[in-house]
């Protein structure tokens, strides 16, 4: 056996090693390995990849590998400056110490999975933007295709739905203006103060309310009755008290005694009917009409 080879055999078993072991942590392969224990050094690709093999296990076994690289190298022929004036085959061999040579002990491998360009991040970004603008085009035109509509119902109970989750999550700030919501979408009028004639002016599909009977002129209190007959948001003021915001469905029935004042806002005023102490008001206005209401004991 070869002096060397003898050398890293004794180090690797006093590390109580096996050569599988030292493969997995040096990325030499075990043949290899076993070729320089063996002094079996023309199984190994060339003489740099024996020096090279030689210096990383000897380091990784805590050996000093400038020793051994100097032995090998008065052995099979190099001079100090790592020319090999040996013969292989009848022809020349030149080699250098200093030549570059992969270290397997200290390779870093980067993964691919790790690799992310901005371009693909990009991409998923307008992808999801073109979703969301189908969805919304769907919302706004199917109902009309349907017959049912031109879908601004739906869009503006979506929408103030989505906000008021947000709101009960709390990811917003409890108060929301929901004019200035239903403004934004353009399909909402403005509001309009106890409006008997009927629809704002260009809300869409407003029908006009019939003459509402008359209230006494003063009440001993308000007793509210509010039937819905379509999805609608609502917002209700019982004497400065908000006892409920949100989507409103349709046979959905609420009651409420109020002793001085009632407030409504809603954004669908045809899907309310209001009854004040058994009087019916009928329907608060037109479909899709942004309506608001206030009653008082003193009219």
């Amino acid at each position: 056996m070869d002096e060397l080879g003898q050398i890293l055999r004794e180090a690797r078993e006093n590390k109580g090693l096996t050569l599988e072991e030292v493969q997995a942590e040096t990325r030499i392969h075990a043949r290899f390995l076993t070729a320089l224990e063996k002094g079996d050094y023309a199984a190994l690709p060339t003489p740099v990849h024996v020096r090279g093999f030689l210096r990383n296990y000897a380091r990784f076994l805590g050996l000093d590998p400038q020793p051994l690289l100097a032995r090998y190298q008065n052995n099979h022929g190099y001079s100090s400056n790592g020319i090999n004036h040996g013969q292989t085959n009848g022809s020349f061999v030149p080699t250098r110490d200093d030549q570059p040579f992969f270290d397997p002990v200290n390779v870093e491998v980067e993964s691919i999975s790790n690799r992310r360009s901005p371009e693909s991040a990009l991409q998923l970004v307008i992808i999801a933007a073109l979703l969301l603008a189908l969805a919304l085009i769907g919302m706004r035109f199917i109902p009309i295709l349907l017959g049912n509509g031109d879908g601004t119902e739906t869009i503006t109970a979506e929408i103030t739905q989505a906000l008021q989750e947000m709101t009960n999550n709390g990811e917003l700030e409890p108060t929301i203006d929901i004019n200035a919501t239903l403004t934004a979408t353009d399909f909402i009028t403005s509001t309009s103060r106890n409006n008997t004639n009927g629809a704002a002016s260009g809300s869409l599909l407003a029908t006009p309310s019939p003459t509402r009977p008359p209230l006494p002129a003063i009440l001993d209190t308000i007793q509210l009755r509010l039937d819905i007959t379509e999805r609608t948001w609502m917002e209700v003021t019982i004497d400065g008290d908000v006892v409920f915001t949100g989507i409103a469905r349709t046979n959905d029935v609420f009651e409420w005694e109020a002793q001085n004042e009632v407030k409504l806002l809603t954004g669908n005023a045809i899907g309310i009917v209001a009854t004040i102490n058994e009087v019916q008001l009928g329907r608060l206005g037109g479909r899709g009409e942004n309506r608001e209401e206030v009653w008082r004991t003193t009219q």
